[in-house]
C-alpha cells in the first residue's frame, strides 16, 4: 500500500459514523478499481497493489447493517475484484434491501466487464438467474443486462422470460443477450420501444412496416439489416427510395447497405456531393465497399468539411490498406490538415502497428504544441506499442516521446453555482428541459452553465447517434474533436447512468470539456467513469427523434 491517499480512504472509510459518509467512502474505495493512467497505459503494479487493498477494505463493508453502505461496498467490490468478492456478491444477491441486490446484479457484470473474472461462475449465473425474477424492477433488469453483452447459454431461460416483460428495458436486453446465442425464439416486432423495435429489426429482420417506421433508429437498422442479408425487390426498392429521400440517419445505412448488396460505384456520385455532411460521409463509406473506388474515396480526404474528409480516411484505411498508407503518412506530414483528418490518421496509423512509426514521429514534431491530448494520446500509445515491437527503435522512440510529453495543463475551475438550475435545449427536432445536479458534480454544472450563458452551444449540432445508447453534442467543431480551449478534472458520482442521464464524454482522464451526451437507454458500463451531471426532466420523446446533423438552436437558463 504506497499512496497515502489510499491510507486516508481506509481511515475514513473505519472512523465514519454516518451511513451517508460511510457510503462515499466505500465509493471512492470502490473508484480503484476504475483508476486509469493519465496517457491510457495499463494498470501499473502499484495501481494493482492499490485496488487489492481497496478491495479487502470494502469486504467488511459489504456486511454493514446500513444497506447504504451495503450497496456501495457491493458496487465497489464489482469494481476492484479479487479473489475473495464473489461470496460476499452472491450474499448481497440474498440480501433482503432491494437497492443492495440490484448493486449485486450490476456487480458481477462489471467484474467480468473489468477483466476481473474470465467468465461467470455457476454460482454467478445461478444467482443473476434468480435476481432475473426477482419482485422489484430495477433489480429484474439490471440482472437481464448482465447476461446481455457476452453469449452466456446457461442464461437462455432467463432472457426469453425477459423478452416477454412489461418492461422495455428488460426486453431491449434480452434480446441483445439472446442475438448472441443463435436461433432467436419467437417474439413480437411491434413494440411500442423504439429502441427495443430496432433491436428486433437487428435480431429477427425487418418487416415491410420496418422501412417506413416512424423512429429513424429503426428505419435505420432496417437499412443496416439488409445490408447483409439477402433481400426481395420490394425490401431492395425501400432501400433505393430511403438513399435518396429520407432523414440523415437511415440515408446513410441504406447507402452502405446498398453497396454492400453490390450496386455500382457510380450510384452513389450524387450523394458524395449532397449538401448534408452526414450523408457525404456515409457516401463515401459506401463507394469503399465498391471494386476500384480508391480514387474516388481519395477524393474525398479534400472534401471541405473535415468531418466528411474525416469519414473518408477512414474508409480508405478499412478498405485499401496498402493504398491508404502512404496517404495516411501525407496527413500526418500535414502541419496545416485539420484536426479531424488528422486525428482519424493517427487512429489509423496506429492500427497498421510499427510501419507507421516514422509518419508518426513526424506528426509530433510537426503538429506539437498544437496537438489535442486526444491526438497526442494516440500517437503516444502507437509509439509506445512500436518501441515494444522493434528494441533497436526504442531509445530513439523514447527520445522523442520525451520531447513531447503529455499535456500537463491544469483543469479549468469556474464557479460553483449557489442554487439549483435547470437548462432549455431548443432543437430543431423539439425542446429538451435539463436539471442539473450541482452537488454530484459541482464544477461540470459551473461549466455548463457558464458555456450556455456564453452562448456556446447556438447553431451546433449533435454530431454522434448511436442507436439504443447515446446522442452527443455541444461541439464548437461539430464533429467531436473539438473543445473550447479547456478542460475539466473528472467529478464521478454514484449517480447512475439511466434514460436520459447527462453525461460528459472525455477522451482519456481528466479530459472532459464542453460536450454533453444523453443516454438514450439505461448504460451501466458508464457509471463511475463518466461524470453525470444532470437528467432530462422534459423532452425525452425529442432525444428519441434526433439524427447527426440536427442543429442545437439555442440553451438557455431556465427562468426561476
Amino acid at each position: 500500500m504506497r499512496y497515502l491517499p489510499l491510507l486516508l480512504l481506509l481511515a475514513a472509510a473505519a472512523s465514519a459514523s454516518d451511513g451517508v459518509h460511510r457510503a462515499q467512502e466505500a465509493f471512492l474505495l470502490g473508484q480503484k478499481g476504475l483508476a486509469e493512467a493519465a496517457d491510457g497505459a495499463p494498470e501499473s503494479p502499484a495501481m494493482r497493489e492499490e485496488r487489492l487493498a481497496a478491495a479487502s477494505a470494502l469486504l467488511p463493508l459489504a456486511a454493514e447493517p446500513d444497506p447504504l453502505v451495503r450497496a456501495a461496498a457491493v458496487e465497489g467490490l464489482g469494481k476492484t475484484g479479487a479473489a475473495e468478492s464473489e461470496a460476499a456478491l452472491l450474499a448481497a444477491a440474498r440480501d433482503p434491501d432491494a437497492a443492495v441486490r440490484a448493486e449485486a446484479a450490476l456487480a458481477f457484470f462489471r467484474q467480468r466487464l473489468l477483466k476481473r473474472v474470465p467468465e461467470y461462475s455457476t454460482a454467478a449465473v445461478t444467482a443473476l438467474a434468480t435476481l432475473g425474477g426477482d419482485q422489484d424492477a430495477e433489480v429484474r433488469w439490471r440482472a437481464v443486462y448482465a447476461f446481455s453483452r457476452w453469449a452466456e447459454p446457461r442464461a437462455a431461460q432467463v432472457l426469453t422470460t425477459a423478452l416477454h416483460s412489461a418492461d422495455p428495458r428488460q426486453r431491449l436486453f434480452a434480446l441483445r443477450g439472446l442475438t448472441k446465442l443463435g436461433p432467436l425464439p419467437p417474439a413480437p416486432l411491434l413494440d411500442e420501444d423504439p429502441y427495443v423495435r430496432a433491436e428486433s429489426v437487428g435480431a429477427y429482420g425487418p418487416t415491410p412496416a420496418s422501412f417506413r417506421d416512424p423512429s429513424p433508429h429503426v428505419r435505420a437498422a432496417a437499412a443496416a439489416w439488409s445490408g447483409s442479408h439477402p433481400v426481395s425487390p420490394a425490401a431492395r426498392s425501400e432501400l433505393e427510395r430511403m438513399a435518396d429521400s429520407d432523414t440523415a440517419m437511415p440515408r446513410g445505412e441504406s447507402l452502405v447497405a446498398l453497396a454492400r448488396l453490390g450496386a455500382p460505384g457510380g450510384r452513389f456520385a450524387a450523394a458524395r456531393a449532397d449538401r448534408h455532411w452526414w450523408v457525404r460521409s456515409k457516401a463515401y463509406e459506401a463507394t469503399s465497399l465498391t471494386a476500384g473506388s480508391e480514387e474516388a474515396v481519395a477524393a474525398g480526404l479534400d472534401d471541405p468539411d473535415p468531418r466528411v474528409a474525416a469519414g473518408a480516411m477512414e474508409a480508405l484505411a478499412a478498405s485499401s490498406p496498402t493504398y491508404a498508407g502512404a496517404r495516411i503518412a501525407a496527413v500526418l506530414r500535414d502541419a496545416k490538415a485539420p484536426l479531424e483528418l488528422l486525428g482519424t490518421a493517427a487512429d489509423a496509423a496506429a492500427a497498421r502497428g510499427p510501419e507507421m512509426t516514422e509518419a508518426l514521429l513526424d506528426a509530433l514534431k510537426t503538429g506539437a504544441p498544437g496537438l489535442t491530448a486526444e491526438v497526442r494520446g494516440t500517437i503516444r500509445k502507437a509509439l509506445r506499442a512500436a518501441a515494444e515491437a522493434r528494441p533497436d527503435d526504442a531509445s530513439r522512440i523514447a527520445a522523442a516521446l520525451a520531447a513531447f510529453p503529455e499535456m500537463t495543463d491544469s483543469p479549468r475551475r469556474f464557479k460553483h453555482l449557489s442554487r439549483p438550475a435547470s437548462v432549455v435545449i431548443k432543437t430543431e427536432k423539439g425542446v429538451v428541459v435539463i436539471e442539473l445536479d450541482p452537488a454530484a458534480a459541482p464544477n461540470h454544472a459551473a461549466a455548463f452553465v457558464d458555456s450556455v450563458k456564453r452562448r456556446l452551444y447556438d447553431g451546433t449540432v449533435w454530431h454522434r447517434i448511436v442507436s439504443g445508447f447515446v446522442v452527443q453534442g455541444g461541439d464548437p467543431r461539430g464533429s467531436g474533436w473539438g473543445d473550447d480551449g479547456w478542460r475539466l478534472e473528472d467529478e464521478p458520482s454514484r449517480r447512475r447512468f439511466l434514460r436520459g442521464t447527462v453525461g460528459m464524454p472525455k477522451a482519456g482522464k481528466d479530459t472532459g470539456g464542453c460536450q454533453l451526451f444523453f443516454s438514450l437507454v439505461p448504460t451501466p458500463h458508464l457509471d463511475g467513469r463518466y461524470t453525470v451531471f444532470g437528467s432530462v426532466v422534459s423532452g425525452l420523446d425529442v432525444l428519441d427523434r434526433l439524427e447527426p446533423g440536427d442543429r442545437i438552436i439555442s440553451a438557455r437558463l431556465k427562468k426561476g
